[in-house]
């Protein structure tokens, strides 16, 4: 029987690395992209800006997370910066448990919308599938955002 998960939304020292080593496992996100995860939590940690973490762990190890938080001078939207877990987690229903918790964490500080965004490039498109899967509905495409060819993608569930 697997390890039951545990939940946790204060981040640890420790949860700077082990969030870009997480992103730079899932095989899509580049070394950049899983720095800048990581740094998230690192600045969340030293009071330089402050995010909101849902931690997933089981048997010591993260399985996955998300980071968000209200947008600034928004009363009632929240942003999703990320949301991942690990290889072996996919399919497991983890990763929808994540966002059902996220979201309702965001609609009990009243919030009424979370934005993902995200890439159109060939990558992406399970997580294009997975906000589909969780009830976001695509609002906006901005073509040649991330570079040439590659839209930025923008998705909006309803708390």
């Amino acid at each position: 029987m697997p390890d039951p998960i545990r939940w946790r939304q204060i981040a640890e020292p420790a949860d700077p690395q082990r969030i870009s080593d997480l992103v730079a496992a899932t095989g899509v996100f580049s070394a950049e992209e899983a720095r800048m995860a990581g740094d998230l939590a690192t600045t969340t940690l030293n009071g330089r800006e402050t995010y909101r973490f849902l931690f997933a762990e089981a048997g010591g190890a993260l399985r996955g997370f998300t980071c968000f938080d209200r947008i600034p001078l928004s009363q009632v939207s929240f942003d999703l910066y990320w949301i991942a877990v690990a290889l072996d987690a996919r399919g497991t229903g983890l990763a929808l448990e994540l966002m059902r918790r996220t979201a309702a964490f965001a609609k009990r500080k009243r919030g009424l919308w979370l934005f993902a965004e995200t890439s159109s490039r060939p990558p992406y498109a399970p997580a294009r599938a997975f906000y589909r899967k969780a009830g976001f509905e695509e609002v906006s495409r901005f073509d040649d955002f991330y570079a040439a060819g590659d839209a930025k993608v923008t998705f909006r569930l309803k708390l």
